[in-house]
């Protein structure tokens, strides 16, 4: 039986560090404003090289071995357009800087099946082996008397993916309670969440089984640090709901501009990636839970205030309890939220009650 040959694939993240150690280095031998790439030039540099590599690795993965040298990348202007987010002019324009650059140094206009660019071999130069994944792949028949779910399979057809993903938030917790912190509770925390962002993020997206574990991969480096930090079962939980709200914050901000994007899952994930990768979202996650929070407390301060007005006032259905008898229970029911900030804005929302009470 004859070997099966390795592939070598193009790293999205090697392309990545490639493109950006390219235009850095440009940009230090060239002072002229005029003359330089800047932020909007470099992203639809990386726009151009994740398309390309997307477009090479379908290529490697239907049997093409580029033995007559790698083929450009085909596309249209108005495509790109459209995935920057700005209008074709200023893909032109783009186009026009980079080639100055030469970080393209060759295009092919080809009338009405679009054009084909030649990036610079320095981008391209080189492919990878398959790495072997820190996500192992699970070779253990199913247990049906399992009382642990170990693993839910993310490698099923496109349509499963749709499928069900609110029960994948919590169904490692619904079984998982006995053994909460053995390896395959946690590798399948990294499983729900990619399942519940593929299917938010990137639900017409094709992977195949290499690529789908090398995105694993980086989930679990980026996203999870490789479990280093130790927690219990609670601390787990609340980590993977706030995940599932960031994928969530991320949908909405997609669906609100159809010319809004985000990297391809290998890269959105990978470690190296500064620029636009999955955790910068923390901080905008941090910022909504805080207004959210804010919100949340006036509400019930308000909600405390007009108490106070109308038991003054005789009114309301705590008219029959004492001051005291109120004040406690309001402040049981704010106590449950465990919020300092809420107390402090209680208690000054109570001085000033009682000021006003003082003065009329």
């Amino acid at each position: 039986m004859e070997p099966t040959p390795v592939q070598l694939n193009y790293d999205f993240g090697k392309l990545f560090t490639a493109t950006k150690s390219y235009i850095d280095n440009y940009n230090k031998d060239n002072f002229e404003l005029k003359s330089r790439i800047n932020a909007n030039h470099r992203a639809t540099a990386e726009l151009i090289t994740r398309l390309y590599a997307k477009q090479l690795n379908k290529a490697i993965s239907r049997g093409d071995s580029f033995e007559d040298g790698i083929p450009g990348f085909k596309t249209f202007n108005p495509s790109l357009a459209s995935c920057k987010g700005c209008t074709v002019r200023t893909i032109i324009n783009h186009k026009d800087r980079l080639k100055a650059s030469g970080f393209i140094i060759k295009e092919v206009h080809h009338g009405k099946t679009g054009i084909e660019l030649w990036i610079n071999p320095l981008i391209f130069d080189e492919r990878v082996k398959k790495i072997h994944p820190l996500v192992q792949e699970h070779q253990e028949q199913k247990n049906n008397n399992s009382d642990v779910n170990c693993l839910i399979n993310v490698t099923g057809t496109l349509q499963e993916h749709h499928k069900n993903t609110e029960e994948s938030r919590i169904s490692n917790f619904d079984n998982a309670k006995a053994n909460e912190l053995e390896p395959t509770f946690l590798q399948g925390l990294v499983n729900n969440f990619w399942k519940y962002a593929r299917s938010k993020l990137f639900p017409d997206d094709i992977f195949s089984k290499e690529e789908e574990l090398k995105v694993l991969e980086n989930i679990t480096t980026t996203i999870y640090r490789n479990f280093e930090v130790k927690g219990s079962y609670k601390d787990w939980k609340d980590y993977q709901d706030g995940l599932y709200e960031r994928v969530e914050m991320v949908k909405r901000w997609l669906d609100r501009n159809p010319y809004r994007w985000i990297p391809s899952a290998n890269l959105y994930f990978h470690p190296h990636n500064k620029r636009n990768n999955f955790k910068n979202t923390y901080q905008w996650y941090l910022k909504q839970q805080n207004l959210k929070r804010n919100i949340r407390n006036r509400i019930l301060i308000q909600k405390a205030e007009k108490e106070w007005l109308d038991h003054d006032k005789g009114e309301g259905k705590h008219k029959g309890k004492s001051r005291l008898q109120l004040f406690r229970l309001q402040l049981k029911r704010l106590e449950s939220y465990g919020d300092k900030t809420l107390l402090k804005a209680y208690e000054n929302s109570l001085q000033r009650t009682l000021s006003k009470k003082v003065t009329q």
